[in-house]
């Protein structure tokens, strides 16, 4: 019996480490079409809910991973708080893979620097990247929608030009 209760606290911790990832909107809050973080996505990890500039996502639970590339669609002057959903977009590839150790937290700076896709800073994406991370990582976000990524340009399916 002795020995059942000496890993019994073993046992409890055995499948939870304290590995987090945090996602910070690094664009100022400043703007006169602020950008909005309306969803993300890293390794294994989704990032469901908006973040304003200046601030951080609730920690999400994710285990010790190398560097792995993170995906950002910004909603340029979106209101998280109205009742509709944004129908522009910006869409983003981080620069360089983030990794996270056993038992630390992760910070995704989201900003120019870290990340390529933005036009209106001089950064763009190639059309297969923003393809890829449209129809492979965010296929709900564009279910209704085609993204040029040359002109970081969102239009409903069905409009003129419109595939």
């Amino acid at each position: 019996m002795v020995f059942v209760l000496s890993w019994a606290p073993f046992a409890a911790g055995c499948d939870h480490a304290d590995t987090f990832v945090v996602l910070d909107n690094d664009y100022p809050a400043a703007s006169p079409r602020p950008l909005i973080v309306y969803r993300a996505f890293w390794q294994a990890v989704p990032f469901p809910d908006a973040v304003a500039p200046g601030a951080s996502s609730e920690p999400q639970s994710t285990v010790a991973a190398s560097p792995n590339t993170a995906y950002v669609l910004l909603a340029p002057g979106w209101d998280p708080n109205g009742p509709t959903p944004p129908i522009s977009f910006v869409v983003l590839q981080s620069k360089n893979g983030f990794g996270v150790n056993l038992y630390d937290t992760l910070h995704l700076p989201v900003d120019d620097a870290s990340f390529v896709g933005n036009c209106a800073s001089g950064s763009f994406l190639s059309q297969v990247q923003a393809d890829f991370i449209t129809q492979r990582i965010f296929p709900d976000a564009f279910a209704s929608f085609r993204y040029d990524a040359a002109t970081c340009t969102t239009t409903p399916l069905g409009d003129a030009g419109a595939d």
